[in-house]
């Protein structure tokens, strides 16, 4: 199903490539906004417009700076309908299913604040709800926007990049793909799967001493 969705919103795009930063755009505020983005497969489609800006289809910079928009203003519109509504009609309406990743994300954010709200957008779990919590818990307004901003400022071109290095990957290789070149891209692939593996604990025992700070 979601592949079919998938296929058939790439297929969109290629047809409509005027229009491919305005569905960024929505695409990107529906992966930000509260709950929706667990329903919607938001993900796969960024990464389905990655591939197109790899396969230099579509442009990337007005591509990108809608998906940046989109964060920012998905992230900050559950924030402001949580400040509006107040934390009962938020548990009451909220989903069963978002119900114990919402309480457990007000326990972080009542003990990392504007850190919670930043790590949060790169976790899937966390980003459908941290947003409510934000507001529930009445964040001020400058210090959530200023976590909402910074993290969509890296997260657009971090949630972009796979899809448009594999775009970028297939038109390289073409299509009679020369077998130096498929060795050349396992290689780099392997470099960088074991560059991953060394810096992500380093990366993961910095985040944990600056939360615990």
């Amino acid at each position: 199903m979601m592949e079919a969705w998938t296929d058939a919103f790439e297929g969109w795009v290629r047809s409509n490539a005027g229009w491919a930063a305005v569905a960024t755009f929505v695409i990107a505020f529906l992966e930000s906004f509260p709950v929706v983005s667990i329903l919607v497969p938001s993900t796969a489609l960024l990464l389905a417009i990655g591939a197109l800006i790899g396969a230099e289809l579509v442009g990337p910079v007005p591509l990108l700076l809608a998906c940046i928009l989109g964060g920012i203003l998905g992230d900050a519109t559950g924030y402001w309908l949580a400040r509006a509504i107040g934390p009962y009609a938020v548990r009451r309406y909220l989903p069963v299913s978002c119900r114990r990743i919402y309480a457990w994300s007000v326990v972080v954010f009542r003990r990392w604040g504007w850190w919670a709200v930043f790590v949060g957008r790169f976790l899937g779990p966390m980003r459908a709800v941290t947003p409510l919590a934000a507001g529930v818990v009445g964040m001020r307004n400058r210090m959530f926007q200023s976590a909402n901003i910074l993290s969509a400022l890296i997260w657009a071109p971090v949630v972009l990049l796979p899809g448009t290095i594999g775009g970028w990957l297939a038109r390289q290789l073409g299509a009679r793909p020369d077998p130096l070149t498929i060795a050349a891209v396992v290689a780099a692939a392997a470099l960088a799967w074991l560059a991953y593996q060394r810096l992500r604990p380093v990366a993961a025992a910095m985040l944990r001493i600056r939360m615990r700070g």
